[in-house]
């Protein structure tokens, strides 16, 4: 054989789905008998290796029903024969926060030191397209390559082995692509009809694809839930007969160094092309339910329950990180590729929200015995309230406080304004029995009142403050008008004639700022597909009224539209059912539109969309994880000959987008709720629902050909997901900021300060289960610890962005801090003394006295008592 021949790299591996159509269930019983296979087929050949898909969740699933394995495991992880991790779960890596994706590297390997040392590979086979931050986080992760399927445009990046580089560039990973996926070389027959028709085609197509050929190719040999391949090494041999080229055995960590080198070609950007596999642009809405719950339960454990957990630590409350460990399971696995993308069916569905429950139920409790056990030791009477902000920044805006009263009207200490949003009252009850040292009486319990009121006041950064407050007479009460319009120095919106008009201080108007459009959808719960010749059905609002109460003002709409309830209806132009739904919008903020959306829906198959006019055509500027990156609209008119699917005008939404006509008007739109947007003439355009009645169909307008999900392969049925309609309430809130041009650092600020709501508590005993573990937090396990009367732990520089504060989760002693650029400006930062720099998973980084654009560092904080201010 001549030398130029190319040698081809064969992987032993399997990839685990932990749920899809089957549930997490059933996976554990088939790893019992595949995972034991795999064990005894490497014990008998010890020359062979076996990659178990990157995720060690699912070890720990399958040790909880062969525990007495666990030392064999260890034996193979020890001899590289059994490789595992460096993920907990097989991540989305679209919808999800960056900080989520380094909780899943972390817990992975925290998970991985059980077993011995992790893969250290990127590896993510199946996840449905990539960010453009990757290679921050795979960093961060101490992880220098990465290894993919989705999302690749080989003209791009100059072949499928690439430098894969961070936004700034300052980050970079050796990117793998597997252009036609992991099970390219599965079954690996030593026959000529598999080499001759499957391997050899193979490397050719890489070979076809490639603008540089690497001489070194790499074909994955295994498939979804499928049984290590067994005398690898005798078919290996075999095929080397039989081939044309020269066939090793090898795996992802190995081939990687083959690659690894200086003069391969850079690419910068995401992976969104769906050229040789299909994306799913548009799964962004499906199943919304379980969108928002991970969206809500993420931004509680990130923005939240770490910070006051640190905050928690220094007043000496002894909760370890394992019961943080235990929520971001709930979520990480959630978050999981199919589970998150809502392609999965409604059994499964179920277990997913159930997850998310529990999640949800463990935040909440940390979250309650932090703030119970410093009111105690703060000894707070039943008329004060501790408020706790997990922002490192001092912070003076709106914050929602919650009380439970005896007295109808009261009024707050040291606030610079008070509004009362809803108050319920809870009737007195009769026979009620108390406690007393002979036994039990019967009393009459009073009633009480329910309140949220929206206060403003300063706090601390990072750290808790008390606010009192005393009962009175009477409340002013808000004033309702008659006039349709809002306004403040900045801004003025009015409602006429069905139309919402937003007017800007420099005399800009805009017509329809906001509606909502509806149309019918054709697609599966991987895909929104159009329903030809369906037209867009704009939801009119029919009624109004302002309420204003001094800087408090809002406009709340109501509408109700027929709508057909059915495909069938819409193609037969049937409005047969009636959706109604209600708009407010808040004024409270200078220049800042606050929008809460409702509805019931009682329509199938439909999408429904918030549309927002901007009054700008420029390219919209979207975060993304430690960043902002502009998107171009892509027009390709003969997609069928280049794409797998049509290459959509459907982008993952980090966060927040924003379009600027320069030189004086921008806007910028918040939202944790919506995880996909899109751009048209001028107006920006937020999918909040997308149901349907399937799991995959085939021959979608947009994705031609078989059903995702493998419904139409053979012996595979389609199936249907009734589940997915969702009739069921929504609630989805934004906010609208409007500024005179785009500011990375300012924007990224205000996003923080949306995520980061401050947490409010009052001791009270009129209702002991307000709080579920209230009645079982006894003061004997409250901390002998003397708490000052104002607590600031910590505040990080201007111009530098928080982006985590947790407990180190591998050493009980210290915290980590970390913060981010999110400006395209290298950002110097001092090191506070006795602070260390590492990377997520606890390795030490050298440290050059700066932050990189669009990139994050790491902090050590040795003990609570080194979080002092970094000013």
């Amino acid at each position: 054989m001549s030398k130029n021949i190319p040698t081809v790299y064969l992987v032993n591996h399997t990839h685990w789905d932990r749920e899809w159509y089957f549930s997490g269930q059933d996976s554990i019983i088939l790893s019992d008998l595949l995972f034991t296979s795999a064990i005894k087929e490497l014990e008998a050949h010890p020359k062979m290796k076996f990659v178990l898909d990157g995720q060690i969740s699912i070890l720990d699933d399958y040790l909880n029903v062969r525990p007495e394995l666990l030392s064999k495991i260890k034996q193979l992880v020890a001899d590289d024969q059994l490789q595992i991790g460096p993920w907990y779960t097989q991540s989305d890596a679209l919808h999800v926060k960056g900080e989520s994706l380094l909780r899943n590297g972390i817990i992975g390997q925290l998970k991985t030191q059980k077993y011995g040392s992790r893969m250290k590979v990127g590896y993510l086979p199946d996840t449905f397209g990539f960010n453009s931050q990757l290679p921050v986080i795979l960093n961060e992760l101490g992880l220098d390559n990465f290894v993919f399927w989705r999302g690749i445009d080989p003209n791009k990046t100059d072949g499928f082995y690439f430098n894969w580089q961070s936004l700034s560039g300052s980050k970079n990973v050796t990117a793998i692509n597997m252009p036609q996926g992991y099970g390219t070389g599965m079954l690996l027959e030593p026959s000529h009809h598999y080499v001759d028709y499957r391997l050899d085609p193979a490397v050719n197509f890489i070979e076809k694809h490639s603008a540089n050929f690497e001489k070194d190719v790499l074909i994955p040999t295994g498939n979804d839930q499928m049984d290590i391949i067994h005398d690898f090494e005798s078919k290996v041999a075999q095929i080397n007969k039989i081939g044309k080229y020269k066939y090793k055995i090898d795996d992802y960590a190995g081939f990687v160094k083959k690659i690894q080198r200086k003069d391969l070609s850079n690419y910068v950007g995401e992976f969104l092309d769906p050229i040789f596999a299909r994306i799913h642009r548009s799964c962004g809405s499906s199943r919304m339910n379980i969108k928002l719950a991970v969206s809500h339960l993420e931004t509680k454990l990130i923005h939240e329950v770490e910070p006051v957990m640190v905050i928690g630590k220094a007043c000496g409350i002894d909760l370890s990180t394992g019961v943080l460990v235990a929520a971001w399971e709930k979520l990480l696995k959630s978050q999981a590729h199919d589970s998150l993308a809502g392609s999965v069916v409604d059994s499964v569905a179920d277990d997913i929200m159930h997850r998310l429950k529990e999640g949800e139920e463990l935040a909440d409790s940390i979250i309650n015995t932090v703030q119970r056990m410093i009111s105690r030791q703060l000894k707070l009477t039943t008329n004060q309230v501790l408020l706790l902000n997990p922002l490192p920044e001092k912070r003076v805006d709106f914050q929602k406080v919650h009380v439970i009263t005896s007295q109808k009207y009261i009024e707050f200490d040291d606030v610079q304004e008070c509004y009362q949003l809803k108050q319920s009252y809870v009737k007195e009850r009769k026979n009620v029995l108390k406690e007393v040292p002979g036994g039990t009486e019967e009393v009459t319990e009073a009633g009480y009142y329910v309140t949220d009121y929206l206060i403003k006041t300063e706090l601390p950064s990072m750290g808790y403050k008390i606010i009192s407050f005393h009962s009175v007479e009477n409340e002013l009460k808000p004033e309702i008008q008659d006039e349709l319009k809002i306004s403040d120095s900045k801004v003025e919106i009015s409602f006429r004639n069905q139309n919402l008009i937003l007017s800007r201080s420099h005399g800009e108007k805009i017509e329809n700022f906001l509606f909502l459009e509806d149309r019918g959808n054709a697609g599966d719960t991987y895909d929104f597909s159009p329903l030809p010749k369906d037209e867009k059905i704009t939801l009119h609002f029919e009624s109004g009224k302002v309420v204003k109460n001094n800087h408090f003002q809002q406009l709340i709409l109501k509408g109700s539209t027929l709508l057909p309830f059915s495909l069938e209806d819409r193609r037969l132009h049937k409005y047969n059912k009636q959706f109604r739904y209600t708009v407010k919008l808040t004024l409270l903020e200078l220049g800042q539109i606050d929008v809460q959306i409702n509805f019931d829906n009682t329509i199938e198959d439909h999408q429904l969309t918030l549309g927002i006019n901007t009054g700008a055509k420029e390219n919209a500027r979207a975060s993304v994880p430690f960043g902002y990156l502009t998107r171009n609209s892509e027009k390709n008119v003969s997609w069928q000959k280049k794409y797998a699917e049509r290459p959509i005008n459907y982008w993952p939404l980090d966060n927040n987008v924003s379009v600027t006509d320069e030189p004086n008007q921008n806007i910028s739109v918040f939202t944790d709720d919506v995880k996909e947007y899109r751009q048209h003439n001028g107006q920006l355009l937020f999918t909040m629902l997308a149901t349907t009645d399937q799991l995959g169909k085939p021959n979608l307008v947009n994705r031609p050909g078989r059903a995702s999900g493998d419904t139409t392969k053979l012996g595979h049925p389609l199936i249907a997901a009734p589940k997915a309609e969702l009739f069921q309430e929504f609630q989805f809130n934004f906010h609208i900021c409007l500024t005179d041009h785009f500011d990375e650092l300012a924007t990224a600020k205000k996003s923080v300060q949306f995520l980061s709501s401050v947490l409010s508590y009052q001791v009270q005993e009129l209702n002991l289960f307000e709080n579920r573990l209230d009645n079982k937090l006894q003061d004997s396990l409250v901390p002998d610890k003397k708490l000052p009367v104002k607590l600031s732990l910590l505040k990080i520089p201007n111009d530098l962005v928080i982006s985590a504060c947790y407990p180190d989760y591998f050493d009980e002693d210290a915290v980590i801090v970390r913060v981010t650029n999110p400006t395209k400006d290298t950002v110097s930062f001092n090191l506070p003394r006795g602070v260390k720099v590492v990377d997520a998973v606890d390795e030490p980084k050298e440290f050059e006295g700066k932050v990189d654009p669009y990139d994050i560092l790491t902090l050590k904080y040795v003990t609570t008592d080194k979080l002092m201010n970094m000013e």
